[in-house]
């Protein structure tokens, strides 16, 4: 059981420009004939390969970051890019020698964080992702049995512990159109809830230990 450790939850949006740095270009299927729905349906498709960007390590920046130190949740946003270097130089200074306990983090929060830090040019340590060897614990590897066919939503197992005091008031689509829609609170509360659930799913696997007031399911 850890006694040292992080949760964290990282919530992301395409980068400005992110469409330009797409490649490839989408064409309608040879059947469409009319000019309107061929424009249709390139602008749906462009507008969900944008979207796409979001959970991109190289076209995604960070929105929002969620941790849990003991059982304080904490949430801080990052609106402009002067926000995302200070949260990144934050989270490097925190996670030091400390195990990081995420859902889904060593396919996307850990290495999104090395990785929007280098762009950004913060100092921030190179973390062990070795799913096998790595200090830090991935929840959904572990439920999962490290097997990818087998992975879950983390909103999966909070419907299916019965957590029904938890709710989340965005969907991923919706945290990465931040920017447009200027959700930023429901934003945090997405994040919040994130970790939160995170939090008590490490302690029901008995990664970290429960908090007293929570029953034991």
């Amino acid at each position: 059981m850890l006694t040292k450790y992080l949760v964290l939850d990282v919530a992301t949006a395409p980068i400005e420009g992110a469409a330009g740095y797409l490649e490839g270009s989408v064409r309608a299927p040879a059947n469409y004939k009319d000019a309107d729905k061929i424009a249709a349906y390139i602008a749906e498709k462009e507008s969900e390969r944008l979207a796409m960007a979001a959970v991109d390590l190289d076209l995604a920046r960070i929105t929002a970051i969620g941790i849990c130190e003991g059982d304080e949740v904490i949430v801080w946003d990052a609106q402009h890019e002067a926000d995302e270097r200070a949260l990144l130089t934050t989270v490097a200074t925190m996670i030091s020698g400390r195990a990081i306990v995420t859902y889904g983090g060593f396919h996307f929060d850990l290495p999104l964080l090395m990785r929007r830090a280098r762009y950004l040019d913060v100092a921030f340590p190179v973390l062990d992702l070795d799913k096998y060897r790595s200090a830090h614990v991935d929840l959904c590897e572990l439920l999962s049995d490290r097997n990818p066919q087998r992975r879950r939503s983390l909103g999966f197992y909070v419907k299916r512990l019965g957590w029904t005091d938890l709710s989340k008031p965005l969907s991923g689509a919706d945290e990465a159109r931040v920017f447009e829609t200027g959700e930023w609170q429901a934003l945090a509360d997405s994040v919040y809830h994130d970790v939160a659930a995170a939090r008590r799913l490490a302690a029901w696997l008995g990664v970290v230990a429960a908090r007293v007031e929570e029953p034991v399911i």
